[in-house]
């Protein structure tokens, strides 16, 4: 094959070779989106979950320290919400999942005291306050 061929045959499908190059593009550029909008929609929806969490674990803590009956809940419970807050955290940004480490080392340390002390409930309400603000600008972050 001759140069002159060469130039004749790029010549003549041009409009094809840019065409291939423009889908192959596209098709990148689409499933790098994808990837990234899949990322968004599984952090939101677990930030959202996480926010729901706390704002329950709260109402717990509360519940605990200051309800003479204890009728709405027990260390138990705030257990289990600790545990599910910490897995849905880790789907999220990695200072949130570090708030909720955070949170569920306060709770280790100030459970027992819980049912009698105002301060350990002040302690585990800072720690959800703070996982809380965290959430929300991880949120406001997303695209």
């Amino acid at each position: 094959m001759t140069t002159a061929s060469f130039r004749q045959l790029l010549q003549a499908n041009l409009l094809a070779i840019i065409s291939v190059l423009i889908a192959v593009a596209s098709l990148s550029y689409n499933t790098w989106r994808n990837d990234v909008s899949e990322l968004n929609r599984n952090q939101r929806a677990a930030g959202f979950a996480v926010l729901q969490e706390l704002a329950k674990l709260q109402l717990l803590v509360d519940h605990l320290t200051y309800d003479d009956k204890r009728q709405r809940g027990d260390t138990i419970e705030g257990w289990t919400r600790i545990v599910f807050i910490g897995d849905l955290a880790s789907l999220t940004s990695p200072k949130v999942d570090a708030g909720a480490k955070s949170l569920r080392q306060q709770w280790e340390s100030e459970v027992g005291r819980l049912e009698s002390s105002e301060a350990a409930n002040a302690a585990i309400s800072r720690s959800v306050e703070s996982l809380r603000l965290e959430t929300l600008r991880t949120l406001s972050d997303l695209r």
